[in-house]
């Protein structure tokens, strides 16, 4: 009975309401008023058209809400994940399209490059480390595409050196990076106050702004006078170890995902640089690195095979053809897991 004299009460209000506002309560207008009053929320003139309660978008929303911000934030990772991986090229188009299309700037780039040509950092066993670069949000996207993990068999010493022989090399050796570089997922989380600095071919210091962000990373020259000057004490850290690639551009072409052949007899040089220092080898494995890109078929006769072949005679390095997931050589979503052995003692 409350109820109903609370309904009627209701209904009466929005009448005389209705009276006031000079709106006859008898009309379609007025029904049309008085139904839309009943509704518990408010319904945008648009909806009209498509039919659709506001109170049923707002419960379709929170369904797909968090796909939809899931969806955003695989795309985000993507998104950085590939322009990490892809740096090297765009880095290079960057600078080109500066060059050529900004005049007032061609003085200072050419400046610049005068300065990659000369600079004595990737050589001189110190180089240009910025050690809070791990701090970049950027690593927290790589460890979400790539979840990797590291797995030591035996605990590390900071205060002694190593030299960390890396296997295999894959298309671009990114576990490598991850676990030498400043990105707080590899040794500097796994054996805090060990300084491993990671080695490349001379060429990637050549390359335009992608040079200075491989210093900062702590990458240095991979030849021999460099590799030195890494392990004495006289030019760098007193615990300074070292991480090369020992398989280089020739194993790179054998990064086929279905398969691991790793080059190991033709690279002794690593070897007897631990000896002459007197460092620990310590063997490292990178299980799926070869899974990132997909190689084209490049056995021995192939089209492939005598263009990578010739690029390896002409420039010392190797031009790879390899794919990724679209146009934008998006690496494949792939579990990386490095495995570090027990150290040997030489």
């Amino acid at each position: 009975m409350a109820a109903s004299k609370q309904l009627s009460k209701a209904g009466s209000t929005s009448k005389g309401a209705m009276a006031v506002a000079g709106v006859d309560p008898g009309s379609s207008n007025a029904q049309q008023q008085q139904q839309s009053q009943s509704r518990s929320y408010f319904e945008p003139p648009f909806l009209n058209y498509i039919r659709v309660p506001t109170k049923g978008l707002r419960e379709e929303w929170d369904t797909y809400a968090p796909r939809v911000g899931e969806f955003l934030q695989e795309a985000q990772t993507t998104v950085v994940v590939t322009l990490w991986t892809t740096a090297p090229l765009w880095t290079l188009v960057l600078f080109v399209t500066l060059f050529y299309n900004l005049a007032w700037m061609r003085t200072y780039l050419a400046l610049y490059l005068a300065f990659c040509f000369f600079d004595p950092a990737p050589y001189n066993g110190v180089g240009r480390r910025v050690a809070g670069l791990q701090r970049l949000p950027v690593w927290q996207h790589v460890s979400a595409y790539f979840q990797p993990k590291m797995v030591l068999e035996e605990p590390l010493d900071a205060s002694k050196r190593y030299v960390f022989g890396s296997h295999p090399h894959g298309v671009i050796s990114y576990m490598s990076q991850i676990v030498a570089g400043c990105t707080g997922l590899g040794f500097d989380a796994h054996v805090p106050g060990l300084v491993v600095r990671g080695v490349t071919m001379p060429f990637s210091f050549m390359l335009p702004f992608f040079r200075d962000y491989a210093l900062a990373m702590g990458c240095l020259s991979c030849d021999r006078n460099s590799i030195r000057r890494i392990l004495s004490d006289r030019h760098a850290h007193p615990h300074q170890s070292l991480m090369i690639v020992v398989g280089g551009a020739e194993e790179s072409m054998l990064a086929h995902g279905h398969r691991a052949d790793l080059v190991l007899l033709k690279r002794r040089g690593f070897v007897r640089e631990a000896v002459m220092a007197g460092c620990d080898l310590v063997p490292i494995y990178n299980f799926n690195e070869n899974s990132i890109y997909r190689l084209a078929a490049n056995h021995q006769g192939t089209l492939a095979h005598r263009f990578e072949m010739a690029a390896r005679r002409a420039y010392g390095f190797t031009i790879l053809l390899f794919h990724g997931q679209n146009v934008l050589y998006t690496p494949f979503r792939t579990q990386l897991t490095a495995v570090v052995g027990k150290p040997i003692r030489v």
